[in-house]
């Protein structure tokens, strides 16, 4: 009787041990460039020196699980009436529900939720690599004013609540945390950026990006982690050209017009 107990205790130990290994554990993605790297060309030479020189600022407000990259991607794309539409992209480890959060306060439905969506029940890749691809790429908008000596002046942005619908941020929003740089943040465990509220003493992380942490996005990287189906709010210019794709094209009446790619989002 006594064997027995002892193998029963054994084996609860051992099915609540393992999932929590597996939830402490696990593979983590994030571009890794390389000094002198080949970029994306980009629109206009001097558009681009402007939007590298320009700080950005990548924050939570909640403590969260995965490693926050070493670069911030973009894209641009001129509008018509003299402002440039920037579509960043920040690179997260992992994404999983550990973290200063009620999930992780009550233990068992973070550890369902990380076995499932992360894990995929121990086998395999979780909901979330299957869905999306590996890592978590969160994707965020300004648009500038493009001054008459080429500065910039941001005008509003656009990311994703919590619920992955879009909000738009407007300028006394993004400089709420830093006058001087415009700050997304988060307010959720899952990373999206679109948080609203904050003052400065609110956030328990922030990271700034600068010259030489700001580059374009390159079409390896794109593909890499299939940005033509997620990080939406950074979408600035058609899906299959973040994959160094051209856009398809037919003959017209009036001569060659450019098809937008169609992708299934």
């Amino acid at each position: 009787m006594h064997l027995r107990n002892l193998l029963s205790r054994s084996l609860a130990f051992a099915a609540l041990s393992v999932p929590l290994l597996a939830s402490a554990t696990g593979g983590s993605a994030l571009p890794r460039p390389v000094a002198g790297e080949a970029v994306a060309p980009v629109e206009s030479s001097a558009i681009g020196a402007a939007i590298e020189q320009q700080s950005i600022c990548v924050g939570s407000t909640v403590v969260s699980a995965g490693e926050l990259g070493d670069v911030l991607y973009y894209r641009s794309s001129p509008g018509e009436h003299g402002e440039v539409s920037v579509g960043y992209y920040a690179f997260f480890s992992e994404e999983r529900p550990w973290g200063n959060n009620w999930l992780t306060w009550t233990v068992l439905p973070a550890l369902a939720v990380d076995l499932v969506y992360t894990h995929g029940l121990l086998f395999g890749p979780g909901l979330q690599r299957v869905a999306y691809g590996k890592g978590d790429v969160e994707g965020f908008r300004i648009v500038y004013r493009v001054g008459a000596d080429g500065g910039l002046a941001v005008e509003h942005g656009v990311a994703d609540r919590g619920d992955h619908s879009e909000v738009r941020l407007d300028r006394a929003e993004l400089l709420s945390v830093d006058p001087a740089r415009p700050t997304v943040y988060s307010r959720w465990w899952s990373h999206q950026l679109g948080g609203q509220g904050a003052g400065p003493d609110d956030l328990v992380h922030r990271r700034c990006y600068g010259a030489g942490a700001i580059r374009p996005l390159p079409p390896e990287v794109a593909l890499d982690f299939r940005l033509d189906r997620r990080a939406r709010p950074a979408r600035v210019v058609p899906a299959a050209a973040l994959l160094g794709q051209p856009a398809s094209t037919r003959q017209g009446d009036q001569g060659l017009v450019a098809l937008r790619p169609s992708v299934a989002l």
